[in-house]
């Protein structure tokens, strides 16, 4: 296949994305994969700076908390800071199970590098880490741009083996650089980007930010900002959302947007906004038709199975989480299981014993191997697991828990 026609394609991928249905809801679950022209680095940079540090003056106790969360992290530019794989020698080079075939990472003059090898047939090619995808609380992709478009690279960081692999998505043993990233993986990964048009191929503007600021969950905040400046004794919160005071629903479509698994677009991506119906702008999932929910992605579908969440009037992703801070103690979690179960009802309350209090989440919310995420390595098939959302009596695992007095 010529240049021309791989720079063809590369854009039909993010028309198709655009205007049709079936684009990928997460990065490392995407499955568009397009030729690309020649190798070289093609290095293009821009600067994105989050709008949430302008709300520091008014919210800085929110702020200084929210910065530290995962999906504040959730993408950023490249740097010693950012990328969590190591490049020291002894720790930078990816093996392959094909005899010859390797990657390298490697960092230059400030600037981060990931190198295919095939020694046998005396080729190489080398393209720059321009942005990193991915908190690296439990890893991260890395993306490089070309001619206006960002595509994945094939080695990736995997935080509980700390070692470098295969990207998601890409086969072992095979040098190829040519995974597009289509506007709806961006969407849940960013804040914003805005698409251009350059000679009649769509490309991607330098106008993005970076990471899930304020904005995404309330709405363009410029025009608020410039009221408090100008009325710093207003405190009815004019031109901003409160998602607080939205109804359920509406509560849950703005977690949905990214934690709803995979929806075909019936709108472009980054054209929907906080407290307006998702359903007009993914297809609505059908409880009768749709599979079980995996792990990874799909929260809110696995919390509308629950019985905790169809017995309630109220409850959403908001009852137990604070997007504003990080929560990784499990303990204040059960507490909002107490507010409603009472501990002497429960069948297995003797057994189980002062354990009750901070066990209810590993009983009843048990980390579960997602079967979304698919890694090839030479010689294993490293999995990721994450916490079940449905809420409810997992048997195995509660007799597991039961019979290691430790929680999972």
């Amino acid at each position: 296949m010529t240049a021309p026609h791989r720079r063809v394609n590369a854009n039909r991928a993010i028309t198709h994305a655009i205007t049709r249905t079936g684009a990928a809801g997460c990065l490392l679950a995407a499955a568009v994969t397009w030729a690309l022209c020649g190798a070289g680095t093609g290095v293009q940079k821009a600067q994105a700076t989050p709008r949430a540090l302008s709300c520091n003056a008014c919210h800085e106790q929110i702020v200084t908390t929210f910065v530290q969360t995962a999906h504040f992290k959730t993408s950023a530019e490249a740097t010693a800071r950012s990328i969590k794989g190591s490049f020291a020698a002894g720790h930078n080079v990816l093996r392959t199970g094909v005899p010859g075939i390797h990657f390298k990472m490697e960092q230059r003059h400030g600037a981060f590098y990931q190198t295919g090898v095939d020694s046998s047939q005396s080729r190489a090619r080398t393209e720059r880490i321009d942005l990193v995808v991915g908190s690296g609380r439990r890893g991260q992709s890395y993306l490089y741009w070309r001619n206006g478009l960002l595509f994945e690279l094939p080695v990736s960081y995997l935080a509980g083996l700390d070692r470098w692999i295969n990207s998601p998505g890409y086969t072992d043993g095979t040098i190829d650089f040519a995974r597009v990233i289509v506007p709806r993986c961006l969407e849940c990964h960013s804040t914003s980007f805005k698409l251009q048009q350059e000679r009649r191929a769509l490309q991607y503007s330098r106008e993005y930010e970076l990471g899930i600021s304020c904005e995404k969950c309330h709405g363009d905040g410029r025009r608020h900002v410039q009221n408090q400046s100008s009325h710093p004794a207003e405190i009815r919160g004019k031109y901003i959302l409160n998602p607080a005071r939205f109804s359920r629903d509406r509560k849950l479509d703005n977690c949905a947007l990214c934690h709803s698994g995979l929806r075909d677009e019936l709108r472009p991506a980054f054209s929907y906004r906080p407290g307006e119906r998702l359903d007009d702008y993914l297809l609505p999932q059908s409880d009768r038709d749709a599979p079980i929910p995996d792990v990874h992605g799909d929260q809110v579908g696995l919390l509308r199975r629950s019985k905790c969440f169809r017995a309630s009037p109220t409850m959403s992703c908001s009852t137990c989480h604070d997007v504003h801070r990080p929560q990784r103690d499990l303990a204040p979690f059960a507490s909002k299981c107490l507010a409603c179960h009472q501990i002497s009802q429960h069948p297995m309350a003797a057994r189980i014993g002062v354990r009750m209090i901070s066990s209810c989440i590993d009983c009843h919310m048990p980390n579960q191997r997602s079967h979304a995420i698919q890694i090839n390595t030479p010689a294993t098939q490293p999995s990721l697991s994450f916490r079940n959302h449905a809420i409810g009596i997992y048997p195995e695992v509660a007799a597991t828990i039961l019979q290691s007095g430790k929680e999972r």
